[in-house]
């Protein structure tokens, strides 16, 4: 049992970093979601709400169908930013982890035509995050727990964290690869091995590094057995009981470099990191206990922190500026304890910091220390240092050293002391163990090999909760054909027009040589990929419109407006060993942005 609960186990230092990546993959996913907010989610943009809730499933939910102008989807893009913000420093956790998730999936129901992998996988991260203690290390909650309000320098000593939770977000992580190993079924990736070199010939996502990688066609196909085998095989490696410190690790680190390759060959852009984030959780114990070691040299280790005894606020202060900058040994004591440091503290109106040589630093000089001296923030510490920004944060310090009453009552209020749990309760498990359920069966119904059925206790519950998942990632076979949009229109004075490029010019069929940097982000790519086989006249005729809208927005001359447009896809089929590729055009939608030019 107790190699069980190695294998199985989380690091509560482990679930800090998982909760940190996750933090900020949601504040990166809504800062690049930002620059198309207009397009995607008002009603302004391509798809209404009334075509995005029939495009849905009944189970489905979403806060930005509520409504669809401007101000109300930026506002709630705002506040999903702070909700974030707060989950990163790690207040309230477990409950802004919580509220994460309600955005997370409401922007995914909101538009399910630019829905990535990525973006699955972030939303299921986060639900998992809601049943985990992430906030029980590194974060204002474990910060302000309980039992330092009686004895500030309790230490920590025990950091497993072992729960039925611990179980499924691991097994939750695998199923990633050990599934979309199994829905990779075409010779491909079985018999001929060249799944890598179709990959790289997929122009709208091929970058750079993968035009290049095409001249290696030995090392496309290493790439293949190394992607498919190591997705099969992770799982076992992961949770293996034997040397599984040294597997893990070796696991992590292959894992990483498969990522990175996929990053530097397609344009996904978030997706590896989302995976890292995810990937996180694997890190063992034993690499904290390391970063510990390291990070309990004598100039940190040994510092002392006075303050004031009657101040609240200045003790809470103490406490999680050690939390986040220093060891945890580094102790707190109150000021008038210390006859020579109080004297000190009553002359400065100052907190005291003694650091490891026996040198006092106050005021916003002893902040600007112990970033300094920090492991992590210590370029922060540097750019502190800098005159203008010591005048104004010990300014800063003045006044906030002047209004402690104020300061107290507002912590009181905001940053009181926790009961933070480290252990997973009755209810926890429970849901955990339904949500395993749901996901394997869920991952297991979804491989048309095992000709398993999916009922209606397990698909209602994962549509609504956002825990449906196939990860079916260039599954049964990467992608055989390029696309290149083509939006040929014509004005009301018969000039033929780029409505794609929003050009005056005729439009070019040409391929370039790099199209995946025609496209204006990676979310446009999914978007025209989908747009493609599409055939739903809601859909389609929404993105007519936007386009008509675009177009005519702007102040023209009646005979240089937009009339009507043709969108077809100019298609280039991959084929096997460097054979000359197939072009085709393929007609998608014709639409008219005024009603008599419609066909008759």
């Amino acid at each position: 049992m107790s190699s069980f609960k190695t294998v199985f186990g989380i690091d509560l230092r482990t679930l800090a970093l998982f909760r940190i990546g996750l933090a900020l993959m949601i504040l990166v996913d809504l800062i690049s979601r930002a620059r198309d907010i207009s397009a995607f989610y008002t009603d302004d943009g391509l798809l209404s709400r009334t075509a995005s809730m029939a495009l849905s499933s009944e189970y489905r939910l979403s806060l930005y169908w509520m409504n669809g102008s401007d101000w109300f989807v930026t506002l709630l893009f705002v506040i999903a930013a702070f909700v974030a913000i707060l989950l990163l420093v790690g207040y309230k956790s477990r409950t802004m982890a919580l509220i994460s998730w309600i955005f997370l999936f409401s922007i995914l129901n909101r538009n399910s035509m630019i829905v990535t992998g990525g973006d699955v996988l972030l939303v299921v991260m986060c639900f998992w995050a809601i049943l985990l203690p992430i906030g029980a290390r590194f974060s204002i909650d474990s910060s302000l727990n309980r039992r330092y309000k009686t004895d500030e320098n309790a230490v920590p000593d025990d950091h497993r964290y072992f729960s039925v939770v611990s179980v499924a977000v691991l097994l939750q992580v695998m199923y990633l690869y050990f599934f979309t190993a199994l829905l990779k079924t075409s010779d491909d990736w079985q018999v001929t091995m060249d799944a890598a070199y179709y990959a790289v010939h997929i122009e709208q996502l091929a970058t750079v590094f993968a035009v290049w990688m095409r001249g290696f066609p030995e090392l496309l196909t290493f790439g293949t057995y190394f992607v498919w085998y190591l997705e099969i095989i992770a799982i076992f490696l992961v949770f293996s009981p034997i040397f599984h410190v040294q597997l893990r690790l070796f696991t992590l680190a292959l894992l990483i470099v498969m990522h990175s390759a996929f990053f530097l060959s397609l344009h996904i852009v978030l997706f590896p990191f989302i995976d890292f984030m995810s990937l996180s959780l694997l890190i063992p114990g034993v690499c904290w206990d390391w970063l510990a070691k390291f990070n309990a040299k004598p100039k940190r280790r040994d510092i002392v922190i006075f303050y004031d005894e009657g101040c609240g606020f200045c003790k809470k202060t103490c406490l999680i500026l050690r939390n986040f900058l220093l060891p945890d040994s580094v102790k707190i004591h109150p000021a008038q304890k210390n006859p020579d440091i109080y004297p000190i503290m009553e002359k400065e109106n100052s907190w005291v910091l003694r650091d490891h040589q026996g040198g006092l630093h106050t005021h916003w000089n002893g902040v600007q220390y112990l970033f300094r001296v920090s492991l992590l923030f210590r370029p922060i510490g540097v750019v502190m240092g800098w005159k203008p920004l010591l005048g104004v944060g010990n300014r800063l310090y003045r006044w906030i050293a002047d209004n402690r009453d104020m300061m107290g009552r507002i912590t009181e209020r905001f940053l009181p002391y926790n009961d933070q749990k480290d252990r997973a309760g009755y209810v926890e498990n429970c849901v955990a163990l339904g949500a395993l359920y749901i996901v394997t069966y869920y991952n297991v119904s979804g491989v048309q090999q095992f000709h398993v059925k999916r009922p209606q206790h397990v698909s209602i519950p994962a549509k609504v909760l956002r825990i449906d998942q196939h990860w079916g990632m260039f599954a049964p076979s990467p992608l055989k054909f390029s696309l290149m949009p083509v939006i040929e229109g014509k004005t009301r004075g018969e000039d033929v027009v780029d409505v794609w490029s929003m050009s005056f010019e005729p439009p070019s069929r040409v391929i370039p040589e790099l199209l995946s940097a025609e496209f204006k982000n990676y979310r446009w790519r999914k978007y025209f990929g989908r747009l493609h086989s599409n055939r739903n006249k809601k859909v389609l005729a929404g993105y007519g419109g936007y386009l008509c809208k675009q177009w005519n927005n702007e102040i023209l001359p009646k005979n240089k407006q937009l009339a009507s447009f043709t969108i077809e896809f100019e298609r280039l089929r991959t084929m096997p060993n460097y054979r000359p590729r197939k072009p085709s055009t393929i007609r998608v939608w014709t639409h008219w942005c005024f009603k008599e030019y419609a066909k008759k």
